[in-house]
Order: structure tokens, then sequence, then C-alpha cells
């Protein structure tokens, strides 16, 4: 019978996917890209939100600011106290009748000791990037954000809150562990510099993975936030972002441009030094298994 027929929007005919990362990754840029797939719905990091400002967080948040200043025209800014970690599975796993591409990016710290929360049916993809030149920025975002000098903190001195104990790789280890343990799915890899020096290779054997169809025009996007207005977020990192910028070069991106060279190590802090130093045997053991052309 007709109406016994499944939807094109059905669950079996969605493709949905996770993008686990770290800050500074060039990853709000890979998500801005991928919501011109055509169809589509984006979730913007729900467990940071849930871990940062939901209703059973169990971390410190970072400063308020004036909530006047947040894109309040934004369809999918979603107030902070909807972000448990039990509603942000529950909206991952609906239905969203009418999508043919579930997207959500996240953090893997975020989810640390709480993969019971994660949702079914989703593949799962890695954004990695070089430590060293992850945490000159990450630094550099809560210099920007708290409005400290960058000589009156230290990265890894920063409550567990604010800054992950595994500094964000480890935790990223530990999930494609668990996924490779429990799930009949291999997890996915991408190196940022690999995306940024051939986007189109990367991304074509991206889509191939995730079995859809790759199109040429995802190569180039119009530059602001139009389309990001349109994805489910935290009021709260919206705010934030109205003072430490974090997604602006993202929002303000129109395609992937090409990478920078690694910085050298002698101007580097301390701080900085020992994160590098913590991260790369987890950063080497995931890009000797990454997605290549």
């Amino acid at each position: 019978m007709a109406g016994c027929e499944k939807s094109p929007s059905s669950k079996e005919q969605q493709v949905r996917l996770m993008i686990w990362t770290t800050p500074r990754s060039t990853s709000t840029a890979l998500t801005k890209c991928l919501s011109f797939v055509e169809d589509s719905k984006v979730f913007l990091e729900p467990y940071v939100a849930a871990f940062h400002v939901g209703t059973d967080k169990g971390a410190a948040s970072h400063e308020e600011v004036d909530r006047n200043t947040t894109r309040k025209e934004a369809v999918g800014v979603t107030d902070d106290s909807q972000f448990t970690y039990k509603w942000v599975k529950e909206q991952l796993e609906e239905t969203h009748d009418g999508k043919k591409f579930i997207l959500c990016k996240d953090m893997a710290y975020a989810v640390s000791d709480r993969f019971a929360f994660l949702p079914e049916n989703y593949q799962h993809l890695f954004l990695i990037r070089n430590p060293l030149k992850v945490f000159p920025s990450w630094k550099k975002v809560y210099h920007l954000a708290m409005g400290r000098s960058m000589d009156e903190f230290e990265l890894d001195k920063l409550p567990p809150g604010l800054f992950p104990q595994g500094r964000g790789y480890k935790e990223i280890n530990d999930l494609i562990e668990y996924l490779k343990e429990t799930q009949d799915q291999e997890p996915i890899i991408i190196d940022t510099d690999d995306l940024l020096q051939d986007p189109k290779g990367i991304l074509s054997a991206l889509f191939k993975a995730i079995r859809m169809p790759f199109e040429e025009r995802l190569l180039r996007w119009g530059a602001g936030d139009a389309i990001t207005r349109e994805w489910v977020v935290a009021r709260h990192f919206l705010e934030v972002n109205q003072i430490g910028h974090i997604y602006k070069t993202a929002f303000d991106s129109t395609c992937f441009t090409k990478p920078r060279p690694l910085p050298d190590r002698t101007p580097l802090s301390p701080d900085i030094l020992r994160c590098v130093d913590a991260t790369m045997p987890y950063y080497d053991k995931m890009h000797a298994q990454r997605l290549t052309t």
C-alpha cells in the first residue's frame, strides 16, 4: 500500500554524521561547508553546551556576557537550559522529516565518561590537527574570552571545566577506541592540513566513505553567517563569540585556504609546549590512520 512506503527522509534514507574534534581545527568552517548539502540539518556543539552551560553541566562556564548582543533572529538559537545530555541525544535521534543529511559537530572531551549518551545510527568523523597549530590558537581564544593577557594564565593549569584533562586529544583517542570496540564501523579520521591542502580530494573521499554523492559546488560557499543562522546552537556560544570571535573566521569564510607551515617551537610558551608534547603521541597515532586520497 502507498501509505506504508517509507518517505525519502526516513532514517534509513538519511546520512547522519558526527564530527568530533578539538578547538581550533577548522571544524566550524567544515561544518559551514557541509551545511550546503541539500536538505541538511546542523547541530553545533550541543554536547559541549551540555558540558558547559546545560542544567546538568559538570563544568565551569565562561564569563557571562551581554545577552542583548546575541543574534536573536537566528532560528536555531536555543536557550542554554535545554542542553542536557539526555535532550541532546534525543534531538540527534529525532526523525528530522524532510532532511537528507543530519550533521553534528562537537568536541570529544564533552562526552568523556558519558558514552551512553552518544546518538545511535550515526557515522563518526574525527577531525585532527597538529598540536603545534592547535594550542597557540586555543590559548589566544581564552585570552580574548577571559580578558586576561597571555602571560597571566597557563593553558594546562586552567580548571578542568575550561580545559580538558586529556587536552582534547586523549578524549578523541578514547572515543575512537570505544567506537571500534562497540560499533560495526571504522571511524573516519581527517587531518585538517590534508583538507586544506586538497579539499576536493579529501571531501570526495569523505563523501565516498559516508555513501553520499560529492558535488564540486561545496568547494566554495557564500561569505557571512546566513547559513549558520539555521544551525541548532546554544545561545551562550554566540554570546561568547561576540567577545572572543571564536567563529568569526569560519563564518566569514568562502572556501578552504592553504595550510600554513608548522610554527617554530622556540617562541612558544612553556605551557603550550607541555600541551604539545603530551598530545603529540595521540596525534601521531591518529594521523597514521587518517583518510587519504
